[in-house]
Parts: C-alpha cells; structure tokens; sequence
C-alpha cells in the first residue's frame, strides 16, 4: 500500500480460491490490465494482498462508495469478473467495508 487512506474510507475485501502454480491461462495478462485501469480511477487509494497457496484476500482500499460503484461497472472489471467466473476462482466472496481508523506499523530495517 502507497499511503494510508484518511478516515472514513471504505475497503473491498474480495477474497478467493484458485490455482496459483501454474497461473490459470489469461490470468496474469487481466491482473496486468485491472491493476493498470484501477490505479487511474478517481477514489481508488491503494491496496494490499495476501496470498497463501490457493486462498487469497486482495484489499482495495475507496474514497467512497460512488468510487467503488464506478470500479463495479468499468469495462475492464466486468471482463475480469466474468472471466473469473468462467475460468479462474473456484469460489470468490466480497465484503464492502467502511473505515474508520487505520493504523500502521512497520519495523525500521537496520542497514
């Protein structure tokens, strides 16, 4: 994540199962672009991911809910969760979540 996003803010947790070795055909390619068109998009404020084998929780973190509904209907997002569908998650869920603290802690690296 590039920065904390102020308070209150809203984070989508899309949490999913798929095959991660190797990469589901096509599904690198539609991360690429959905990550390129997101980062572009007015309200989108950064994100975190974790991933551990085939279980997965991708964090996005919104401005507000009208920015949220602009990533829903995008073009590119609608083709990447069609596509999921059909041919990348075994099962997928999402939760809209609204912030209203955020805190962060990171350990000084000695160098």
């Amino acid at each position: 994540m590039n920065h904390l996003p102020e308070t209150p803010a809203y984070a989508v947790l899309f949490i999913s199962e798929r095959e991660v070795d190797p990469a589901p055909e096509g599904y690198p390619a539609m991360d690429e672009a959905t990550m390129r068109t997101v980062s572009k998009l007015d309200g989108f404020l950064g994100y975190d991911v974790a991933r551990t084998g085939k279980d997965g929780i991708f964090i996005s973190y919104w401005r507000d809910k009208e920015a949220i509904e602009a990533w829903k209907v995008n073009p590119v997002h609608k083709e990447a969760k069609k596509e999921g569908k059909a041919r990348w998650y075994d099962a997928y869920r999402t939760v809209i979540c609204k912030i209203e603290h955020f805190d962060d802690f990171r350990r000084e690296q000695n160098l």
